[in-house]
Order: C-alpha cells, then sequence, then structure tokens
C-alpha cells in the first residue's frame, strides 16, 4: 500500500525546516557582529593599497595579542645553514605550516598593510627589534629573509599572516638563537627618544595606565631644526607601532587610525582636521611594563624609536 501524504504532517516539517534555516540565518548575523580577537572586526574591508593589491583584511586592532592565552593553527619553523652571530647578517628559512602538517603556499595568504607575511623578532633584552617580510621560496610553503642580530639570547619571532580562505589573522611563535649571554631587560618610563637625528615624543599617555582600557596615543616626529620631520610612506602608511611585553608572552601591532577602514573601528571622525601627529589606540589585559617601537621611513630606510610605559591591574 503506497504512503498517503498528511497535509498537516507536512506543513509541520516546513514549519521546522524553516525555524531551522532561521536559527542559522540569525546565528551567521551574530557571529558577523561579534568582536574577532584575530583581526579586530569581523567587518572585512576590501580596499586598494598604494601598490595596487586588494588588502582582505586591513583593519586596525589597538589590543595586545597575548599569545599564551591565544592558539593559532600554524607553524613556523626557522633554519639558518650557520648558527646565527650577533653583528653578523645571515639569510634565514622559514617553513610554513598549517598544526595538521600541510604547507601554506604564498597563493594562499592574503595581503595585508602592502606585505603577505609580516615577521616581529625581539631579543630578550626587548632592545634589538626587527620588523621584516619574508619573500617566498619557491610555492612548497617556504620562505626567505635576511636577519642581523645586534645581541645575544633567544629572539622571539612572531610570524603575522591572513589566510585568504579565513581571512582572519593568525600568528605562530618560534625562537631563533643567538649564542652569548642575553643582555639584562631594563625598564624605565619614557614617553621621548632621540634616534638617528629623530625626536620622538608620544603624547597621551597618562601616568597612570589601566588594563582593558583603551588609549589613544598621539606619536610626534621632528627633525634636527625641531620640524615636523618627512615621512615616507612604509607598509602603506607614515609610520606603525608594535608593543612588547616583558615576557614577550606577545605583541602589539598598531597602525594609524587615520585610514578608513580603522577610522571606522575606532569610531573616529573621518572629518577630523589633520595635525603633525600619527595617532595609535593601545589597549593590554595585562599588568606590567610595556616598550613600544614606532618606526618610520626616512630617505628610504627604517627609523624606529622606542618608549617605556607601565600598566596597573
Amino acid at each position: 500500500m503506497s504512503a498517503v501524504n498528511n497535509p498537516f504532517t507536512s506543513k509541520k516539517r516546513w514549519i521546522s525546516s524553516a525555524a531551522i534555516s532561521m536559527v542559522f540565518f540569525a546565528a551567521y548575523f551574530v557571529l558577523r557582529a561579534l568582536p574577532d580577537a584575530q583581526c579586530g572586526f569581523l567587518l572585512y574591508e576590501e580596499i586598494v593599497n598604494e601598490n595596487g593589491e586588494v588588502e582582505l583584511c586591513a583593519t586596525n586592532h589597538a589590543g595586545f595579542l597575548d599569545l599564551t592565552r591565544l592558539k593559532y593553527p600554524i607553524e613556523a619553523t626557522l633554519e639558518t645553514e650557520e648558527p646565527l652571530q650577533s653583528g653578523r647578517l645571515s639569510n634565514v628559512s622559514l617553513e610554513l605550516k598549517t598544526k595538521g602538517g600541510m604547507t601554506i603556499a604564498p597563493h594562499e595568504l592574503a595581503v595585508t598593510h602592502t606585505e603577505k607575511m609580516h615577521l616581529m623578532v625581539i631579543d630578550p633584552s626587548l632592545e634589538d627589534y626587527h620588523h621584516l617580510h619574508p619573500e617566498p621560496d619557491g610555492i612548497d610553503g617556504r620562505y626567505r629573509f635576511d636577519f642581523e642580530p645586534k645581541r645575544a639570547g633567544d629572539y622571539t619571532v612572531f610570524t603575522e599572516i591572513v589566510p585568504v580562505r579565513s581571512r582572519r589573522q593568525a600568528i605562530a611563535v618560534s625562537q631563533m638563537e643567538v649564542p652569548g649571554a642575553p643582555d639584562e631587560l631594563r625598564f624605565k618610563r619614557s614617553t621621548k627618544s632621540v634616534v638617528d637625528g629623530m625626536h620622538f615624543e608620544l603624547k597621551g599617555v597618562p601616568e597612570t595606565l589601566r588594563t582593558g582600557r583603551d588609549y589613544r596615543l598621539e606619536l610626534y616626529v621632528k627633525d634636527g631644526t625641531g620640524a615636523p620631520a618627512e615621512l615616507e610612506l612604509v607598509m602603506g602608511a607614515k609610520g606603525h607601532m608594535v608593543a612588547f611585553d616583558a615576557g614577550r608572552k606577545g605583541f602589539a601591532h598598531m597602525h594609524p587610525i587615520d585610514t578608513i577602514v580603522a577610522a571606522r573601528t575606532a569610531g573616529l571622525s573621518l572629518g577630523a582636521e589633520p595635525d603633525d601627529s600619527l595617532d595609535f589606540m593601545f589597549n593590554v589585559p595585562n599588568p606590567g611594563w610595556y616598550r613600544l617601537f614606532a618606526q618610520i621611513q626616512i630617505n628610504g630606510e627604517a627609523v624606529f624609536g622606542r618608549f617605556d610605559v607601565k600598566v596597573e591591574g
């Protein structure tokens, strides 16, 4: 005997299917609205940078990424033909893989701030900071970069990428050993520094900073005459800033908030009158000392100002 369709049962099934669809539909938009620690916010703007490349995840995040709490599914393995030595330039090979062992090829990486990969490299004393961009060595997930350490000790390497598929920031933490005893880690509150004739000053830093709060830091750079320095574009902006904590648990990679995407993220007005400062948002989850490096470019050369601030709980 053939089954007879029951209109009432069919209607119930239709309602049930519709309800399930609505739940998933609502969940999708809820997830889209939630803040994403990996890459600022899930508002992925496709913008065209100065090189004519489309950037898939060009957001500004003020927050410090504590990588003892955040785990990402990628690994970066670093090798050199000879041991690293302080004061000697070496070529380093970087192999990028997923935790499952799959290589990550160059075409699988999105462009962020004009580059497909950003390396933040820092020594134990937080004195020798390098911001590097490895170049592909074929298509099998291998990349290369030149590195000249100035000090001894185990350098921490933070490899920052955005896979095209996920459009989410991913970070690998690695170590590079430079033989010798590391220098002592020392901090002293400072909001001014002079490097290579450039005068750096960081304003907007209160005497007491608190964890979990947004601070707008204003960076001023002047030349030896006291005039605002003629800053060249580096990674699509006139300056960048990176902060490290004393334990090198993680970092904050900050970009000026005067770009369209960053201004939307920070909720700032695009109609504000420009001044001589580069403004950055700063927010950290843990108390303690932090060293901030401001990177600018003058005559094609990178110059790094540095500052020390202490954050209370």
